[in-house]
């Protein structure tokens, strides 16, 4: 074998090699550009998975809140309605002060009158006391002065107009009667006698 032949063996066996290095590494990149374009579709599918399940969550946030203001307003209704259900049996169980009943009753008070200047007070004139005459004493060994005129007896007009009115019995108490007690009748006034004696004149 020649030199020639030789060197066109090496020759030919350094453009394999190359050709197979060229080949592994162009295959190289092929496979580095397709993973990072399955991990960029990765990130990105990732990515968006979780702005959806943040979109869920915001949306499932603002139901919750929604519900819990209906709630709270549905409650704050129910406690004011059985608020004021007890106010009212409350007010109705309540008697009503006799004050109020009086302003509700009375009638609408006159304007009243413009006040009037007051009137000058005029001095009181001072009362003199009136001097007693004197009594004279009356001896031990005298009698007293009878009265010339001498007192009427009471008559039974009198003695009915000064004496109390009977009370008059009642339809149950005369049924409640016997039957063989005579009918209740008035008593006649007593006439008082006349004074035998002699009347002290008042001194």
């Amino acid at each position: 074998m020649t030199l020639i032949q030789v060197n066109f063996l090496v020759v030919c066996f350094a453009v394999g090699v190359a050709g197979a290095l060229l080949g592994f590494w162009a295959f190289s990149q092929r496979l580095g550009r397709q993973l990072d374009a399955q991990r960029r579709a990765l990130d990105a599918e990732r990515d968006q998975t979780r702005q959806v399940i943040r979109a869920e969550l915001e949306l499932l946030g603002q139901q919750q809140l929604a519900h819990q203001d209906v709630q709270r307003l549905a409650l704050a209704l129910w406690q004011a309605e059985q608020d004021a259900r007890r106010w009212a049996e409350w007010q109705a169980l309540r008697p009503t002060p006799p004050t109020l009943l009086a302003k509700r009753e009375r009638p609408l008070a006159r304007p009243l009158a413009p006040p009037q200047p007051p009137q000058p007070v005029q001095p009181v004139q001072p009362v003199q006391p009136r001097s007693s005459p004197p009594v004279p004493a009356v001896p031990p060994d005298s009698e007293p002065a009878t009265s010339p005129v001498p007192l009427a007896p009471l008559t039974a007009a009198r003695w009915e107009a000064v004496a109390p009115p009977e009370r008059e019995l009642t339809d149950e108490e005369i049924d409640a009667l016997p039957p063989d007690l005579p009918v209740p009748t008035r008593v006649p006034g007593r006439k008082l006698p006349a004074p035998k004696g002699p009347v002290l004149r008042n001194l």
